[in-house]
């Protein structure tokens, strides 16, 4: 809950070690450290090599926990993203290599419960079709469906608004979308809790779009 303060978030991955050492047969002390890895490694790492050892800890973390419990939506998605995060460190080969497995932890994980870190499997879909070359099956389209779904199954959740309203304006070139979705996302998240660190960051993004781009402006002024 306190990830935002450096010290902090250090100090949880410290602790959820401890307890997964303590308690390798607990599901949620598998996870737990997983996301820890996760966030520590991908807001706070200062180089690659510090990157791919927490996230290769936290894919092995993810691992353990679905070799414990194979219907946990957190094992699955945790274990996608530091799959995806990990070959992204190491290189696009490796990418590739796993995209088949983190796509299937992240189908899981919405399988499963499809409301999870707030639609957070449907993002990381949408991001990987968003950014995925066309000729491996990367669509835009389904970027948006993927991200839409996010919206639905989170609809409190600046995150996805964010998502959607970068792709309308960056790829679909809809600018006018795009601000609708923005607007959309900061009416219906305006009161989000002081420990869901990302998503005030994502809500200060939205706000920011709106301010460079507000509707009326000419096509391709402002930025996003």
């Amino acid at each position: 809950m306190e990830r935002g303060d450096v010290a902090r978030a250090n100090q949880a991955l410290a602790l959820y070690r401890v307890a997964y050492a303590e308690n390798p047969a607990d599901p949620e002390a598998c996870w737990r450290l997983s996301m820890a890895c996760y966030f520590v490694g991908f807001e706070l790492a200062d180089n690659n090599d510090q990157k791919k050892k927490l996230f290769a800890e936290g894919r092995d973390a993810g691992m353990a926990c679905l070799k414990i419990s194979s219907s946990s939506a957190p094992g699955h998605f945790w274990t996608a993203v530091n799959m995806a995060l990990y070959g992204q460190v190491v290189g696009p080969f490796k990418m590739l290599f796993t995209l088949p497995a983190i796509v299937s932890h992240l189908n899981d994980s919405t399988s499963i419960d499809p409301a999870y870190a707030y639609g957070g499997a449907y993002r990381v879909l949408g991001a990987i079709s968003q950014n995925l070359p066309y000729i491996l099956g990367g669509r835009n389209e389904d970027a948006r469906r993927y991200y839409e779904k996010a919206i639905m199954a989170s609809p409190d959740e600046p995150m996805n608004y964010l998502f959607l309203a970068r792709l309308l304006a960056d790829r679909l070139k809809d600018r006018e979308a795009a601000l609708a979705v923005a607007e959309k996302g900061l009416t219906l998240c305006d009161s989000i809790s002081p420990d869901r660190y990302e998503s005030l960051k994502a809500l200060a993004y939205l706000k920011d779009f709106l301010t460079l781009s507000p509707p009326g402006r000419g096509q391709g002024e402002g930025k996003f």
